[in-house]
């Protein structure tokens, strides 16, 4: 049980230290991206989608496309490789969001900490 227990409290560390690097990470993009009125939208679970769309030049909301089964998949595909490509990184990154999610997320850590990242659109 103890065992259980540490690997969870692991987890939540874990889980808890990419969502600040994150937060900071998406913050610094909106940023370097010329739109740091919406960097505190980063830290809100929703929010951060809606702040996504925006540094691609779309509503905000089409985030209710969401809530429709397959168009989700679909749509979130689609916007993470204009997201991608707005910050000048191919879109076959994608391809790690969908087959290694976490190396995917250090990696938009490793871009929004970076000095050298640009925006494109």
């Amino acid at each position: 049980m103890a065992v259980v227990t540490g690997f969870t409290g692991v987890f939540w560390l874990f889980a808890l230290v990419l969502y600040v690097l994150n937060g900071i990470a998406f913050m610094r993009l909106a940023g370097i991206a010329g739109r740091p009125e919406i960097g505190w939208m980063a830290w809100i679970p929703i929010a951060s989608t809606i702040q996504q769309l925006l540094l691609i030049k779309k509503s905000g909301w089409l985030v209710f496309l969401l809530i429709i089964p397959i168009v989700n998949i679909i749509m979130m595909i689609i916007w993470q490789v204009n997201l991608l490509n707005a910050f000048g990184k191919s879109g076959a990154f994608v391809l790690l969001a969908i087959f290694v999610a976490p190396v995917y997320e250090i990696l938009w850590i490793i871009w929004g900490l970076s000095d050298t990242t640009v925006y494109r659109l």
